[in-house]
């Protein structure tokens, strides 16, 4: 008698996007002496990399946005200058 197998199921829930890091004392003091909570800090850096541009008129739903055409350049440039896009290339 053949073997009966069952379907794989597929996942019904998509891949997380929410990560835990912990952060170092140095840039907790940084934005405390600053007076910026270190979750904008990030969210700014991440929005400038990646070009993500909130316009009054169509907010990002997620609260992430750019602070300016040079945030994004030099986002990019530090991202660039540490090699990201090349770790993974032959």
């Amino acid at each position: 008698m053949p073997r009966q197998t069952r379907p794989i199921a597929k996942p019904t829930t998509k891949p997380s996007n929410t990560i835990t890091l912990a952060l170092p004392e140095e840039f907790l003091a940084l934005c405390a002496s600053d007076g910026v909570v270190p979750e904008l800090v990030l969210r700014g850096f991440i929005a400038a990399l990646c070009q993500i541009m909130s316009w009054a008129a169509d907010p990002h739903l997620d609260g992430y946005c750019s602070n300016g055409s040079d945030e994004r350049s030099m986002a990019m440039d530090y991202y660039r200058r540490v090699g990201y896009p090349w770790w993974n290339k032959p």
